[in-house]
């Protein structure tokens, strides 16, 4: 486990994008989604992910099947809204293996343009974000708590560059606490997006884009009666590469997630490569 900590670097490097860097180039996150007024548009995903390389001799192993469907509805010109809802299957192998299926919790998010300039070169918009989770979730998939997500989201095109930037601060148990009064740690969530757009035909309707997504996590640790629990909280530093494909109003999105740094507290598993393949469509 590397305890060296590349968070001023990253936070330093992601606002000067924003200095020169409103288009959803990221795939891993759902803010950048703003279909015009009363549009709405589809995504569906699949994610895979792991954790393994246990530090405890009981060699466990973590894997990770989620199917999240989400929904964004433009309102009005400055705000959308979107809600998303997964189904999430768990493989647990410690000696031998179990498995668990179930819901996950409701977010429902809303996004609101504060900003956005247009000139000959490039255009450059940023709005703010507030999230709300709810306890919806089964046991084994759910916080059990009402979570609160603000943050802002910002986006720059110039020609066939795009770029855009989510910064979420996300206040677990924000109004109650969890199963046996356990307060969870909150989570700050960076995420950067490079997408070059490549047309296919003269019209420009079928286009090919190469992503490149820089993704920063910092998981504090959860407490219980003032004091911390041990093996909670991590940070994490991903590069991951991707592609999308567009037809018209169809979206075709992939994405490879490489855990280039990572910092557990405590006995816990470290984090695997992550999968997201999935489609988006505007209607």
């Amino acid at each position: 486990m590397n305890r060296f900590s590349p968070r001023i670097l990253l936070v330093a490097f992601s606002f000067a994008c924003l200095a020169q860097s409103v288009f959803a180039a990221g795939i891993s996150i759902d803010a950048g989604l703003t279909p015009p007024e009363d549009r709405w548009i589809l995504r569906n995903q699949f994610r895979y992910m792991e954790k393994e390389d246990d530090p405890t001799a009981m060699d466990r192993e973590m894997y990770t099947y989620a199917f999240p469907t989400v929904i964004a509805y433009g309102f009005t010109p400055d705000l959308t809204l979107i809600a998303r809802q997964a189904i999430k299957q768990r493989t647990m192998e410690m000696g031998e293996t179990s498995r668990d299926a179930g819901f996950g919790d409701l977010l429902l998010l809303a996004k609101y343009k504060l900003y956005r300039l247009n000139t000959r070169d490039y255009i450059f918009g940023l709005a703010g974000t507030l999230g709300l989770e709810l306890p919806t979730g089964d046991d084994d998939f759910g916080s059990e708590t009402w979570d609160l997500q603000p943050g802002f989201f910002a986006s720059w095109r110039s020609g066939p560059w795009q770029s855009d930037f989510n910064a979420t601060y996300k206040w677990n148990g924000f109004a109650d606490e969890g199963r046996n009064g356990l307060d969870p740690g909150d989570k700050i969530s960076l995420d950067l997006a490079f997408a070059h757009q490549f047309n296919l035909t003269e019209e420009a309707d079928t286009t090919i884009a190469p992503v490149l997504e820089l993704n920063y996590e910092h998981n504090t640790r959860d407490s219980l009666s003032g004091r911390t629990v041990d093996n909670t909280g991590e940070s994490l530093f991903f590069v991951s590469p991707g592609i999308k494909f567009t037809k018209s109003s169809f979206i075709f999105e992939a994405l490879v997630q490489f855990p280039v740094w990572q910092d557990q507290e405590g006995s816990q598993l470290e984090q695997g490569t992550r999968f997201i393949v999935g489609t988006r469509f505007l209607f």
